[in-house]
């Protein structure tokens, strides 16, 4: 699984290096995704020979990627070793996806978080597939191990175009896009934080009911806690305002369904459910999946094991097919239960 952190700046050593800070800050995989980098972890193997088999070929068709080439950077194989190395580490965007596929070797994307300023340091190895959105700053270089192959991967005719960061990179509409993308997703986190509850207690203990964020749709509760468990009721990408995350509308006026996205949309929304008592992802004992179509299940899986990559650790899982959800453009809703770290209530 791969590993990212904040990059110590401070740290004036080779680039190849980890440079991590003292204490070491780690960088979550949903974090990297809400950056709009992706990662999936692919079985390499024979995939050079045949780069349209398994897994890389269902990710190729779902997004389109007709074209590749393999590419491997090392002094001995790659001409003007030095020369590249230095280009690769200048901070730059590009006008299309950046898609990285390691078949063998190691290395370092380092991309910007325009939140904060910051670097993280992306390190990548043999099964690793990343791919940065257009318009994201970002650099690479090898690590001390000085040897990475990697298949580039592209939606059409392979191209190769990086703006150094300056006043052409901001002008591009690449940039423009990704920046009203980060803002959105900003904003989204920030309501998050803002979401507020109302508390009751009866009987069957306490329910908390959303009172900012999508309300209920009937007269349920969206948590309920009981015995030093918490019941969080079936939670879909839905939005304050009735639209869903991972569901674009089209200028057609069809929507464009997104299964992925609106995983991580469920797992936020219940993250922020489970805030309201403390608790958090890590608290999740058992969820429950309803998923309207089991095309989507490598995609959402790809997702969920984001946010819980240790299988040790995370909850137990069911998944089951329906035949629809409560509205048309929902694909996937979850159900689940966690443990209360208040204690028993």
């Amino acid at each position: 699984m791969v590993q990212a952190w904040i990059y110590n700046e401070e740290d004036q050593s080779d680039q190849r290096e980890a440079h991590h800070l003292t204490p070491d800050e780690p960088v979550p995989l949903p974090v990297l995704r809400s950056l709009g980098v992706l990662y999936w972890r692919i079985d390499p193997s024979g995939c050079a020979e045949d780069p349209h088999k398994g897994r890389l070929g269902d990710i190729r068709k779902q997004r389109h990627y007709k074209n590749h080439d393999i590419i491997t950077v090392s002094p001995d194989k790659l001409p003007n070793y030095e020369e590249k190395i230095r280009s690769f580490f200048e901070e730059h965007l590009h006008e299309d996806e950046e898609i990285r596929f390691v078949l063998e070797g190691t290395g370092y994307f380092d991309v910007r978080s325009d939140r904060n300023q910051r670097w993280i340091r992306i390190a990548v190895e043999s099964g690793d597939m990343v791919v940065l959105p257009a318009g994201l700053y970002h650099r690479f270089t090898l690590d001390t191990k000085n040897y990475i192959v990697a298949m580039r991967l592209f939606q059409d005719a392979p191209k190769w175009e990086a703006i150094n960061r300056g006043d052409k990179a901001e002008s591009t509409d690449a940039r423009k896009q990704y920046l009203e993308f980060n803002t959105k997703v900003t904003a989204e986190e920030d309501a998050a934080k803002q979401v507020t509850s109302k508390k009751v207690e009866s009987v069957n203990g306490e329910s908390f009911t959303l009172q900012s964020g999508a309300r209920s749709l009937a007269n349920y509760p969206h948590m309920r806690a009981y015995g030093g468990l918490l019941y969080i009721s079936g939670i879909s990408s839905r939005r304050a305002d009735n639209t869903h995350r991972g569901a674009e509308k089209q200028a057609d006026g069809s929507f464009k369904l997104d299964a992925a996205e609106q995983t991580a949309a469920v797992l936020d929304n219940i993250s922020v459910i489970l805030g309201r008592v403390g608790a958090s992802l890590r608290d999740l004992l058992d969820i429950t999946v309803f998923l309207v179509d089991m095309s989507d299940y490598a995609a959402i899986n790809d997702v969920y094991n984001s946010y819980f990559p240790n299988p040790a650790e995370g909850p137990t899982r069911t998944t089951v097919a329906v035949k629809q959800l409560p509205h048309p453009n929902l694909r996937i809703e979850m159900k689940c239960v966690a443990r209360d770290p208040r204690g028993s209530k």
